[in-house]
C-alpha cells in the first residue's frame, strides 16, 4: 500500500506541565494543522500526554496544559507525578496505582482511534 493511501493512525505527542515543553508541542500540531491534508490530519488525530514531571505542579498547572490542547488535538490524557517516573526507566508494576490507570487511559485513548 502506498505512503498516500494508509488510513491515518492515531499520532501521539508526550508533553509535561512544563511551559517550553508545552509550548513546543503546541506549535509542533499547529503547524503539521496549518499543513493541510495528511498532516492536516495527523494533527487532528492526535492523542497528546500531559506528564506531571515536577511534584511541585499543581493540579492547576496540568489542567492549563491539557486544556491547550484540547482544540488541538483529538484526546489529552493527564498523567499525575509518580518518583517512579523520575528515574528514566518506566516500570508499569513500580508506578502508583492512579498512575497505572492514567497510563491505561492514555492508551485506550490511542487505541480509541485504531
Amino acid at each position: 500500500m502506498a505512503e498516500d493511501d494508509r488510513p491515518h493512525r492515531p499520532t501521539s505527542r508526550a508533553t509535561t506541565t512544563r511551559d517550553d515543553h508545552a509550548e513546543a508541542g503546541a506549535l509542533l500540531l499547529e503547524a503539521l494543522a496549518d499543513r493541510g491534508d495528511k498532516a492536516q490530519s495527523l494533527a487532528q488525530n492526535a492523542i497528546v500526554v500531559v506528564t506531571q514531571a515536577d511534584s511541585k505542579a499543581t493540579a492547576a498547572d496540568v489542567k492549563r496544559v491539557a486544556d491547550g490542547y484540547r482544540t488541538l488535538a483529538r484526546d489529552v490524557a493527564s498523567i499525575p507525578f509518580d518518583p517512579a517516573i523520575v528515574d528514566g526507566i518506566l516500570r508499569y508494576d513500580a508506578l502508583r496505582p492512579g498512575t497505572q490507570r492514567a497510563w491505561l487511559a492514555a492508551g485506550a485513548a490511542v487505541a480509541r482511534g485504531l
